[in-house]
């Protein structure tokens, strides 16, 4: 306890601002950020629970068993892509509060909360001055990366929050063994949020072999440690099952696990690991995420740690080093991004292990010179330093692709309604789905369509007008479909329509590969043959138009 202007601030108050402060960064316009990369595809799929993409390169088993009445019953134990548990986390949300942008982030703005206050609990056992688990909750809160990914739809940021709270069972469970239970629990839970959490069982397996030998010879030798690991493998079952049966029906497993078998099948065009940054770019990606100091520090804090193990193996007690563990788990993340790649969303998880590594080498600096002003005052410029680059690299650098404010004009014209006639497809699970989803909102009353330009990007193309045709009822075709439709069934066949017809410009996210002349095309004969002009443009960053809105009745 100490004491601002005769205020005692206790313990509490300390965490509860640091908390506060955290939250801050992760909830601030969390919703009006602008949507990109996988987050339209998670959030999607979330939004039914259904494994579909609208993909060729990776197809589903709504594509696979379309000629059965229904789907096998073991397609909903998983997805094609990765376990579970993330996207039943998102539809819980979104079955709660609609689907939002807000509330497809909203699990992992939590999840961003629960790290901190995880590695506040963990940095007790770890540092004998009780302040700098402080701090190790501190530097997460404001941590550039770990903000970022707690303010996107990915898989990360719960993935983050399930391995702290796994580490800290196993802390638990290494002081008090009838806590196997929880230990074995929150390990299953980080196996069903995505596959890479694996890495956590190679680093608890060395890390009782390589601890002091008291502890391997009890643990080892107990029961209980593998009934813990078995309980683990029961809770990750669906997902073992999910992919026993994919193989039994289309020899092959799920795209992950075929990829790491180095199976080749027609569904998986796109494999895990070869659409993302190599592990060589890793020097390149770390310095876009991590500020300098944060890195230089991180360094010089792994290669103390080292001196120190190397000296004196880290002794497991309440407020042991565990240096040796975070280690172990730099090495083990390093290698499996190896294997992965460096993206942005891999590199994320160094961020917790880093924040021990920084704290460990304050707090050698802090035994040593802790009584001089000098560096007590460089401590504090680097933590302001860490917060003004979060702030600039998340909320003032961040670029505006008009996504968001397309998505939230589209809400203003459709009003949560559906289209007076129902959309229909030619695969009965995804009619199935529209019919579910269409007869939850009231009829517009009018023959609405969507046609976009088909040359925007994934996440826009799911987001925007994938989720409005299967989950709003309202028809959604890209140029090239709707002007096919036109010369087989003729304009006639549209009379009464409503078109709402979206232009994208190379400004906004588009996927380069996909571009087609249809849209440009379309969007001029809609200007020199009728007359038309945009009744809405969409603009972006730099004042720069992002899509063009045209309306057209029929």
């Amino acid at each position: 306890m100490f004491s601002i202007f005769s205020y005692k601030i206790t313990e509490k108050h300390l965490l509860i601002a640091i908390l506060l402060f955290g939250a801050i960064l992760r909830f601030w316009g969390l919703g009006s950020a602008e949507i990109f990369h996988d987050e339209g595809l998670y959030a999607f799929r979330s939004i039914g629970y259904v494994d579909y993409i609208q993909n060729d390169d990776q197809t589903t088993p709504i594509q696979w068993f379309k000629d059965l009445p229904s789907l096998p019953w073991w397609t909903s134990l998983s997805f094609h892509d990765h376990p579970p548990l993330f996207f039943l986390t998102q539809n819980i949300f979104f079955k709660v509060l609609g689907d939002s942008l807000f509330a497809a982030r909203l699990p992992s703005a939590l999840a961003g909360i629960l790290a901190i206050w995880f590695v506040y609990l963990i940095g007790k056992r770890m540092f004998k001055n009780k302040y700098f688990s402080f701090l190790a909750a501190f530097l997460l809160a404001v941590n550039h990366i770990h903000v970022w990914i707690s303010r996107s739809s990915l898989m990360e940021s719960l993935l983050i929050a399930a391995v702290l709270l796994n580490i800290y069972c196993f802390l638990q469970f290494l002081e008090d063994r009838k806590k196997w239970v929880f230990f074995g629990i929150t390990l299953g839970l980080v196996l069903l949020t995505k596959y890479i959490g694996i890495f956590l069982l190679p680093v608890y397996v060395f890390y009782l072999i390589l601890a002091r030998s008291d502890l391997t010879n009890s643990i080892l030798k107990n029961w209980r440690l593998y009934a813990a690991f078995g309980l683990a493998l029961v809770i990750f079952l669906p997902v073992i099952v999910y992919n026993i049966f994919l193989y039994k029906a289309t020899g092959h497993f799920d795209l992950q696990f075929a990829y790491l078998l180095n199976q080749n099948t027609p569904e998986w065009q796109v494999s895990f690991g070869k659409t993302q940054d190599p592990f060589s770019d890793i020097l390149v990606n770390l310095s876009a995420m991590y500020s300098i100091p944060f890195l230089l520090l991180t360094v010089f804090g792994v290669t103390y740690s080292v001196f120190t193990i190397l000296k004196r193996p880290a002794k497991l007690d309440p407020h042991g080093s565990l240096i040796l563990f975070w280690f172990l788990n730099t090495v083990f993340i390093t290698l499996m991004l190896i294997v992965i790649g460096s993206a942005y969303r891999f590199i994320s998880l160094y961020s917790f292990v880093a924040v021990f590594f920084i704290v460990y080498l304050i707090n050698y600096f802090f035994e040593k010179y802790g009584k001089e002003a000098f560096f007590k005052i460089l401590a504090v410029v680097f933590l302001v330093y860490e917060i003004f680059f979060t702030i600039d690299g998340i909320f003032l650098a961040f670029p505006d692709f008009g996504v968001q404010k397309l998505d939230h004009y589209l809400n203003t014209i459709f009003d949560n309604q559906r289209s007076a006639l129902r959309p229909s497809l030619l695969n009965p699970h995804l009619d199935k789905i529209i019919q579910t989803y269409a007869n939850q909102r009231f009829s517009s009353g009018k023959q609405w369509m969507i046609v976009y330009d088909e040359g925007v990007a994934l996440s826009t193309r799911l987001w925007v007008f994938a989720r409005r045709l299967y989950y709003h009822g309202i028809p959604v075709n890209t140029t090239g479909q709707f002007l096919g439709l036109i010369r087989s069934q003729g304009i006639d066949a549209f009379d009464g329509y409503e078109i709402y017809f979206i232009k994208a410009t190379d400004r906004t996210s588009l996927n380069e590969h996909l571009l087609a002349p249809d849209a440009a095309d379309f969007e001029n004969f809609l200007k020199a043959e009728q007359g038309l002009s945009p009744i809405k443009v969409i603009y972006g960053y730099d004042n720069f138009p992002m899509f063009y809105v045209y309306k057209i009745l029929l």
